[in-house]
């Protein structure tokens, strides 16, 4: 019972998060699987943290569609920049998908708080430089695409934390590079799934509280819950300054990255 209020209240804050900032909520997903996991189920973490991290990018499917919904409706999203970075981002979604089950668990733990601090320093450091987008040819989009797409399976992400970054980096305006972070967030979540799946039924894995990788429980009572929330934060995100959307994110990455640091 305790397991299922820590997803619903979870889930809760995943729906603002994914609502304000564009995030497929991988960055709360992930150490609340894994340490429900631990905790009540007595998995080890090596098995616990690619089930969480599967869980996660699954769960993107959902809340992704949801939230690039909200800011479709919006006018938050610009498709062509989309268009420009999906080939190479279902090449790299797909492949992370069947290979992330033979990462050790030790370093993805590492590899995410590290990368959780990074891009928070980026990020907080950027200086909005009023000029036209630059956005890179489409040759170097599917490069970039493809290794963001490499990283957010490994860190079990939609990528937001990634591409809003590099797309305000490149003088989107952040609302905007939010909003099409979320539609890339869910062909990410959508394509490493599926992979993971097909990969799990030759992995000879048995568990009868995973579908596959995927812990169903954190699906049901923590993706669900955040849905509520996804359509309500995206309007929010219309009244709020750039410069304050861009120290929050900063903000929720070193804390993400602390608490999974001191577990």
């Amino acid at each position: 019972m305790l397991e299922v209020i820590i997803f619903i209240f979870s889930g809760i804050f995943i729906g603002i998060a994914a609502g304000l900032f564009g995030l497929g909520g991988g960055l709360m997903i992930v150490p609340v699987v894994t340490y429900c996991l631990t905790y009540f189920s007595n998995l080890p973490l090596e098995q616990a943290i690619v089930i969480g991290i599967s869980t996660s990018l699954a769960s993107m499917v959902i809340t992704g569609a949801m939230a690039a919904y909200a800011h479709t409706k919006n006018n938050n999203v610009n498709y062509e920049i989309v268009k420009k970075f999906i080939p190479g981002l279902a090449v790299g979604s797909l492949l992370i998908g069947f290979f992330i089950k033979n990462i050790p668990g030790d370093f993805l733990k590492y590899f995410f708080i590290l990368y959780t601090f990074f891009i928070a320093y980026k990020l907080f450091k950027h200086q909005v430089i009023l000029k036209k987008s630059t956005l890179p040819n489409r040759w170097q989009s599917n490069i970039i695409a493809f290794l963001f797409s490499i990283i957010s399976g490994v860190v079990g992400i939609g990528g937001a934390t990634l591409f809003v970054p590099f797309l305000i980096k490149k003088n989107i305006p952040p609302k905007l590079a939010i909003g099409t972070a979320s539609v890339l967030g869910f062909f990410i979540g959508l394509g490493a799934s599926i992979a993971i799946y097909i990969g799990s039924l030759h992995s000879g894995f048995q568990n009868n509280i995973t579908f596959g990788f995927i812990y169903t429980p954190a699906i049901l009572f923590l993706t669900l819950p955040s849905l509520i929330f996804i359509k309500l934060s995206a309007g929010w995100l219309l009244q709020l300054d750039d410069l304050v959307i861009k120290r929050l994110f900063s903000l929720l990455l070193i804390i993400i990255g602390i608490m999974m640091l001191l577990n």
